[in-house]
């Protein structure tokens, strides 16, 4: 007895209002009707709904997949479609499935096309119809880029209005009163030299949020440039080729305000570039500086007027620190006036003679034990990359050795440089007032491995090794001249904690 064919369906609608439209019914209907007339076993149903056939990624498609997938592995005798562009809209992706459904013996079946894959004649038209439905498609498309293309022609914006404007009656954008005072308060703000994050910022804190395909969101630095740049504002639209055409619409930004806000961020960007090619400029503390409270990186973020302000980067991604931003000047000027104040013992080289001499009595083989720590860091290194440890206890291992190792270098400063050394000291404050940026970096580099900032004050510096007896001997006489008793606890415990210097209280 032979057995009935098993026929499969594979139904689609490609638009969001047919999922629970007469068109999912229609095709079901069609293929029962088809299925009862022929004498078949209606094996399944593949219902693809919301889904476009007009690409060439099956992986767009999970249930088209699917059902391609069954019909290879033999579980359907054949494939039944209400019309050939349900199945595809693609010719090379008709014809391949086609291919791959008469080679795993699976048949195919147009209903509306009346089309049958088991003939020869079914076969040619196969191949017609599929063609007939790519062209149908892509004139489709083309229409619908001419129209569009037309209504940009004849000066239109397409597409969402940007912040600040609405379409009127007559399709023309015109400004949006529930937004233009925020558009106009952006460019105000550009033009007097504050940054993108800082519009943001102000935007936001006026309860203005985004439009068109991030509407309802907060603003961010990206947002705020794409405003400040948009020519939309002075009356213009994109053409096709990317450049600005007159639009039909008015400017929404007077002339002097916009050219005002594009100078600014024109001598911004150009102050941020270094004049060696480096990419951004070196400014006296660029790299130096940390923040007091959350212990992270302080960078120059904004520059207002050719002058960086220097803020917390933990801050700038709103992961939680309060650090307030400062202007550079005011933590140079900090500096400097401490610099000016250093004071170094009339004594030093006594002193220093002193400190070598316990150094060498409370280790006598001061050379072996400075070998032995240098050994002891390299096997760290080696214990961590067999896997020994784990990275934090790598770093603690390796803080510890490094400390000790420092001991050992500090006292190691003959009398020559010793005197060398106090002499660059009492005249770094001279030399940093005639020095550039670059050539203050570098002289803060000398000075400092750390500089800490607690909003706009510069709290503490930790010096580089050579120079530490010089600062721990004038952080001993700040702290004995020191009354307060609180200031005196916080430079106790950040000098344990981060080996700095107090310079301010």
């Amino acid at each position: 007895m032979v057995q009935p064919m098993r026929a499969a369906l594979y139904a689609r609608v490609s638009k969001e209002d047919q999922v629970e439209g007469y068109s999912l019914d229609a095709q079901k209907r069609s293929f029962r009707t088809l299925v009862k007339g022929r004498g078949w076993t209606a094996h399944r149903e593949y219902i693809e709904e919301g889904k476009s056939a007009h690409t060439d990624d099956i992986n767009k498609r999970p249930v088209f997949k699917e059902a391609m997938e069954d019909a290879m592995a033999g579980t359907y005798d054949v494939l039944v479609v209400h019309k050939i562009d349900r199945f595809s809209r693609k010719l090379r992706l008709a014809l391949e499935y086609f291919e791959k459904l008469g080679k795993a013996g699976v048949g195919f079946v147009s209903i509306e096309n009346q089309t049958d894959y088991t003939t020869p004649s079914g076969k040619l038209m196969l191949v017609m119809q599929g063609g007939l439905a790519e062209l149908y498609s892509d004139n489709l498309s083309q229409e619908v880029k001419k129209g569009l293309a037309e209504r940009k022609a004849q000066g239109f914006h397409l597409g969402p209005m940007p912040f600040g404007a609405t379409a009127g009656e007559d399709g023309v954008a015109k400004p949006d009163p529930r937004n233009y005072e925020g558009l106009k308060l952006a460019f105000k703000l550009g033009a007097e030299g504050h940054t993108d994050r800082q519009i943001a910022q102000e935007l936001n804190l006026r309860d203005y949020r985004t439009v068109g395909t991030r509407a309802g969101k907060p603003f961010a630095t990206t947002t705020v440039k794409g405003i400040l740049t948009n020519k939309f504002y002075r009356g213009y639209l994109k053409d096709d080729t990317g450049d600005w055409v007159r639009g039909r619409h008015e400017s929404f930004i007077s002339e002097e305000l916009w050219s005002a806000a594009q100078e600014t961020r024109k001598r911004n960007r150009t102050s941020t570039h270094s004049k060696c090619g480096t990419g951004k400029r070196v400014w006296s503390l660029t790299g130096l500086t940390h923040c007091w409270e959350c212990k992270g990186r302080i960078h120059a973020q904004t520059i207002y007027k050719g002058t960086p302000r220097l803020g917390c980067y933990t801050r700038q991604k709103a992961h939680g620190c309060n650090h307030k931003s400062g202007g550079l000047k005011v933590y140079e000027d900090q500096l400097v006036k401490y610099l000016e104040a250093f004071h170094i013992p009339d004594d030093y080289q006594k002193r220093m003679l002193a400190a070598r001499q316990e150094l060498q009595e409370a280790f006598p083989d001061a050379e072996k034990q400075r070998g032995n720590l240098e050994r002891q860091l390299a096997r760290l290194r080696d214990l961590y990359v067999l896997g020994d440890y784990t990275l934090e206890e790598y770093q603690t291992r390796k803080k510890q050795a490094e400390r000790k190792l420092e001991t050992f270098e500090s006292g190691t400063s003959n009398e020559e440089q010793m005197e060398s050394l106090a002499v660059f000291l009492s005249d770094i404050s001279i030399a940093w007032e005639n020095a550039d940026q670059e050539q203050r970096n570098k002289l803060a580099r000398c000075l400092f491995d750390q500089v800490w900032l607690d909003d706009k004050s510069v709290i503490a510096v930790k010096p580089k090794n050579e120079f530490d007896q010089f600062f721990k001997w004038n952080y001993e006489e700040f702290v004995h001249q020191n009354v307060d008793d609180r200031t005196s606890t916080r430079v106790e415990l950040h000098r344990e904690h981060w080996q700095t210097v107090l310079l301010a209280a």
